[in-house]
């Protein structure tokens, strides 16, 4: 397969990948409060239906490199997530919603972690750079926060589940154009996953303090998720200026990854790491300080690297680290414990740290991005660039 046609393929669902979330992380809970739920009702079916990845996750990775047929995996993920959001349209009361949520977000959680080892494989094979390919989930998640916003301005929010169920219908279409895992690997043939192996690898302590680091640095952007807007609000901007100040971040991370394989080139995996949690440090201290918009909106950009170069340097450690037959495996064990456990108890404990603290939560995000870029530390001290264990 020529590059051009693996870079188009990618970049084309990557560009539908998450417009589905982009509706469901701002607007589900409208739909639901509209079901009649109360507010308890609301944040248990939310937080499951996060929750539910850690299941989720390891089970689509680990039969992924069972069976070694990626693309299968991701094909039945796609339209089985498609069919329960369309069984969740249906449901009018709390236990049907929730059991349809949780089913939904199981079936749809390991479609991400499978299609970034895709990118990252595919490009590392073709010589292409992965952020211009990964650059069009974070404009496909924009367009679909916005694209909704706009369109629930002229109709009823009980359309929410139906534009959802429409925007995965479409990612379960176009993962019908993505490449053979042939197409992408190295070797002619790799050897299924062997559970021992994998075992042996996870509990490296490389390996641990790598998942610890990049972990942290990501979970440290769980008060923002969950408060940021809240706190800005507070600071006294309108829903309009918080939007931009959203935007902002995201057009950021995709300049950043328009231009990934200089960062990359520049710095190797473990820095990029080390780097991305200095400036989320720095990200986190300033937003504390309650700064001027200008001054914020220039923060909020920080998002290329606190984000940006982090989760760079995480999918480039994995490809350089693990064996061929154990990255699908590998990447979803990380997305559990830095989307499942660690972001989820960062996003937990948020209501609690913004009723005790406010804004200086932001102190308490910096924290835990710092014990990350520690770790980065002394991962580049135990584990080299130069001591990479697979290419293939």
């Amino acid at each position: 397969m020529p590059s051009r046609n693996f870079s188009l393929r990618l970049s084309l669902f990557n560009a539908v990948l998450f417009l589905g979330s982009g509706i469901q992380l701002p607007f589900l809970p409208l739909w639901l409060k509209n079901r009649g739920l109360p507010d308890s009702q609301v944040a248990l079916v939310v937080a499951l239906m996060m929750a539910v990845r850690i299941l989720g996750v390891p089970l689509g990775t680990f039969i992924a490199d069972l069976t070694q047929r990626r693309r299968a995996v991701i094909i039945a993920c796609a339209f089985g997530s498609t069919a329960a959001y369309v069984l969740l349209s249906f449901m009018a009361s709390f236990w049907p919603i929730l059991l349809a949520g949780m089913l939904a977000a199981a079936l749809l959680a390991p479609i991400v972690p499978l299609t970034e080892t895709l990118a990252v494989e595919g490009s590392a094979h073709y010589g292409l750079d992965y952020g211009r390919i990964r650059l069009w989930a974070s404009l496909s998640f924009l367009t679909g926060s916005l694209g909704a916003g706009a369109l629930l301005e002229v109709i009823p929010v009980g359309w929410v589940i139906l534009l959802i169920a429409a925007a995965q219908a479409l990612g379960a279409l176009v993962t019908l154009l993505l490449p053979q895992d042939k197409a992408v690997r190295a070797a002619s043939k790799v050897e299924p996953i062997r559970l021992s192996a994998f075992i042996a690898l996870a509990s490296a302590a490389s390996f641990i303090v790598f998942m610890l680091a990049a972990g942290l640095g990501q979970a440290s952007h769980g008060f923002l998720y969950a408060f940021g807007s809240v706190y800005f609000e507070a600071l006294g901007y309108s829903k309009f200026v918080i939007g931009m100040l959203w935007a902002a971040s995201v057009m950021a991370e995709v300049l950043m990854f328009a231009f990934s394989n200089r960062f990359y080139k520049a710095f190797g995996s473990v820095r990029l790491i080390m780097l991305g949690t200095v400036i989320a440090t720095l990200r986190w201290a300033v937003t504390a300080l309650a700064p001027p918009l200008a001054l914020l909106f220039l923060v909020q950009t920080l998002h290329a690297g606190s984000f940006g170069l982090t989760h760079l340097g995480t999918m480039h450690y994995i490809r350089e680290r693990v064996p061929a037959n154990m990255r699908n495996t590998a990447q979803g064990l990380f997305s559990v414990l830095s989307s499942g456990i660690l972001m989820s108890g960062t996003m937990w404990a948020s209501g609690t740290l913004y009723a005790g603290l406010g804004g200086g939560a932001f102190f308490v995000m910096a924290l835990i991005s710092a014990l990350a870029c520690g770790l980065a530390v002394l991962l580049q001290a135990i584990s080299p660039r130069g001591l990479a264990v697979a290419a293939a």
